[in-house]
């Protein structure tokens, strides 16, 4: 015996009760009883709704929705990270590894054209924060999804971490500038530093872009 679209939302709406806050569990969670529900009511049609729901959430369990919470949580995190992964090596081609060098190799060479190191090098990850804005934004932005919060979205934004990039390129070239002041090429490691902050940068908005369009397309969401 098929739910019909009330008894489906009533069903939603007591998973939602238990504060399971992220929507991706809220579904699962959802369509699993719903599941539960008709095939108890399809060899007992004499039983009423509230007594199918109950059968069907013992299912789950003495702790219930929330201890499942927890273990599908640590699953989907591993299932989200090696998503990740495999995005970001995908979008590291290699004209952006090429891009890269030659961006550092230019930096360099400006390097040249001033007196103290350490005020280029401060320079330049002051500039990192002009990168970092838009990856902020976005964090700001996709926080919720149509007023929905997804543990993918929320996976994602230990990226926004990458504010302290630039505060710590400035520490640490200020720390070291007597001694780029007498060698010059104890520039270069700051400068990869550099780079690879504007690549962290510029992957993170890619993947918050891509994952959020995944979400809305998967779930149906604007």
């Amino acid at each position: 015996m098929k739910l019909t679209t009330e008894q489906i939302e009533y069903v939603s709406n007591y998973v939602k009760s238990f504060d399971i806050k992220w929507y991706e569990l809220q579904v699962e969670f959802t369509d699993h009883m719903v599941n539960s529900m008709e095939e108890i009511w399809e060899k007992d049609p004499e039983l009423t709704f509230h007594q199918v729901k109950q059968y069907a959430e013992n299912r789950f369990g003495r702790n219930g929705f929330k201890a499942i919470e927890k273990v599908r949580i640590s699953i989907l995190q591993k299932e989200y990270n090696r998503s990740q992964r495999k995005m970001i090596a995908e979008y590291l081609k290699f004209p952006k590894i090429i891009g890269s060098v030659l961006l550092g190799f230019l930096a360099y060479q400006v390097s040249f054209y001033f007196e103290k190191p350490n005020k280029y090098l401060g320079v330049l990850f002051a500039l990192l924060f002009l990168f970092i804005i838009p990856m902020f934004y976005q964090w700001i932005k996709n926080r919720k999804i149509d007023g929905k919060r997804f543990l993918a979205i929320e996976y994602f934004h230990a990226y926004a971490g990458l504010m302290i990039f630039p505060q710590l390129g400035i520490n640490l070239s200020n720390m070291f500038k007597e001694e780029m002041q007498q060698n010059h090429l104890l520039v270069i490691p700051f400068i990869c530093l550099w780079v690879l902050g504007i690549l962290f940068c510029i992957t993170g908005i890619h993947l918050n872009t891509k994952i959020v369009a995944n979400i809305k397309k998967q779930y149906q969401l604007n």
